[in-house]
């Protein structure tokens, strides 16, 4: 595991151990004492979205992203080596263009000063913040991922 690996995972695990926080004081305050923070099913959906977002390059060159590999199985490994390294540039392709969105979007909430519609009314360019560069980040592994097994399929190593 690479050291942006390990960073992806300690920042996502951080977030979601805030999050779990965050949801457990809100509990105890509605039953304690009849109140509520009035924000933690808002910031509980940005942190889950941003744990999950953060976990994706990991989850990608570990080879845990949900695939269906039946067909991909019944091929001779050369041909499936082709078919990875294509597979891995068009998903790449698919998610810079995400990526150019999801920045656009950063920029118009900054430039309207978007804010939510929860009672926090936070910016909505904070937690667009982390989109664009963790799709970006993701672009990116698409593509070594898909090199690299390509590479090893060629090789004839089918270890993945």
């Amino acid at each position: 595991m690479t050291l942006l690996e390990k960073t992806l995972i300690a920042m996502a695990s951080i977030i979601v151990a805030l999050m779990v926080l965050l949801m457990n004081v809100e509990v105890f305050l509605r039953y304690a004492f009849n109140s509520s923070t009035n924000l933690s099913e808002e910031y509980s959906g940005y942190m889950f979205a941003a744990a999950t977002v953060l976990a994706f390059v990991p989850a990608l060159m570990r080879g845990r992203f949900l695939r269906i590999s039946a067909l991909l199985s019944a091929m001779p490994m050369r041909m499936r080596a082709v078919v990875e390294l294509l597979v891995g540039i068009i998903s790449a392709g698919f998610c810079l263009v995400l990526t150019t969105q999801t920045w656009a979007l950063f920029q118009t909430s900054l430039q309207f000063g978007s804010v939510s519609d929860q009672f926090s009314a936070t910016p909505l360019a904070y937690p667009q913040a982390i989109l664009a560069p963790a799709l970006l980040a993701l672009s990116v592994a698409m593509i070594v991922r898909g090199a690299t097994v390509a590479q090893n399929l060629w090789r004839g190593r089918a270890d993945l």
